[in-house]
């Protein structure tokens, strides 16, 4: 019977998509996730089947700080960039979530994508964000002028 059960739950996993069995936080390649909240716009509150609600920090660019601006422009574009990427995860065609490992400030990095593009290069696309430079944060500032 115990094995009966086991090959069920690994059916039902399956079925799911989940990609690993008996998966935790550190785990898991990928899950079916819901966006709790959108806190800015390149972080997010996932809560995801078998691994529950945490921070995620979505790979790949930066946008503007909303958490102390260093002048009005910023304020603004970190604005506009939250809006958008809200914007974008309600769509109807839905996104995908692949989750990564973990940075310096215990986020979950995870990488989301609509209809196969991630949100990153839709931010980017439209200037409401930079791509990624390893170890440095850009001068919204100075780059908005």
């Amino acid at each position: 019977m115990h094995g009966f059960l086991l090959f069920l739950r690994l059916g039902l996993l399956l079925g799911l998509g989940l990609v690993a069995f008996g998966m935790d936080r550190a785990e898991a390649a990928s899950a079916p996730c819901a966006v709790a909240r959108v806190v800015d716009g390149d972080t997010v509150i996932l809560d995801c089947l078998g691994v529950g609600q945490f921070r995620a920090r979505l790979m790949g660019f930066d946008t503007p700080e909303t958490h102390r601006p260093r002048c009005n422009r910023e304020a603004l574009l970190s604005q506009a960039a939250t809006r958008r990427l809200r914007a974008l995860l309600d769509t109807p065609a839905g996104f995908a979530v692949q989750l990564g490992g973990w940075d310096r400030y215990e986020r979950r990095l995870i990488t989301i994508t609509i209809s196969g593009r991630d949100v990153g290069d839709t931010l980017i696309a439209e200037g409401l964000a930079l791509p990624y430079q390893r170890g440095s944060r850009p001068d919204w500032c100075t780059h908005l002028g």
